[in-house]
């Protein structure tokens, strides 16, 4: 499957039940191939570019996190994130206790390489039925690792079982400048499903354009 040819299969509307074992297995074979084949540590992560686009895009993310804790960061690829968050959470006085889960065995894999010290917080799994071994006091996700039409559903499992009672979900959306950014942000659907968006961070690109933007949901 080409690239146009996974986003177009990704971005349906329909997926059924029957069809979610394909789906989840589509996306973790397509990902994983193209993260371990990447040069940088930050394409590993699913970002191309430079180190300096991969902070401004990403460090908005810690704006959010204000309370030492648990952190579970779903689709945490090759750990590459979940290192750089404990290093800006440190800058910030902030003393986060790091988890990581992913879809792709070998990404999960090269995560415990980084992650030495942590190896045994990171976590082969599905986040749409992965059962925790505890819940966390943060978590971050993106919302395009279920298919559009299960996506409410998932913020709701996530609520209810992965973030811990007072905790904190922080939701990312990562976009391109070749989109229209004007519109489509992820908190306008949060909004309309009933969520209340507690706080919100903004990534800008270089050149001025917004294309990260992190929302938190506490868990009551």
């Amino acid at each position: 499957m080409d690239r146009d040819a996974f986003i177009a299969y990704t971005a349906r509307t329909d997926i059924t039940d029957e069809e979610l074992p394909t789906w989840f297995a589509t996306v973790r074979d397509f990902l994983q191939d193209a993260y371990i084949a990447a040069d940088t540590p930050w394409q590993q992560s699913g970002k191309s570019g430079t180190y300096a686009e991969w902070v401004r895009l990403r460090v908005p993310i810690i704006e959010l996190i204000n309370t030492d804790g648990t952190l579970l960061d779903i689709g945490c690829a090759n750990g590459f994130l979940l290192e750089c968050l404990l290093g800006w959470s440190a800058a910030k006085g902030i003393d986060i206790n790091p988890y990581g889960l992913d879809i792709g065995e070998k990404s999960v894999a090269l995560a415990r390489q980084r992650l030495t010290h942590h190896a045994n917080h990171l976590y082969v799994g599905n986040s749409w039925d992965w059962q925790p071994p505890h819940r966390f006091d943060y978590v971050c996700t993106e919302l395009v690792y279920v298919p559009v039409n299960f996506q409410p559903a998932y913020v709701e499992r996530l609520l209810a079982d992965v973030v811990a009672p007072g905790g904190t979900l922080i939701i990312a959306h990562y976009r391109s400048n070749r989109e229209d950014l004007s519109t489509g942000w992820h908190d306008d659907r949060l909004t309309a499903w009933g969520y209340e968006i507690a706080a919100m961070s903004r990534g800008f690109s270089g050149l001025g354009y917004e294309q990260t933007r992190f929302v938190a949901i506490n868990q009551t």
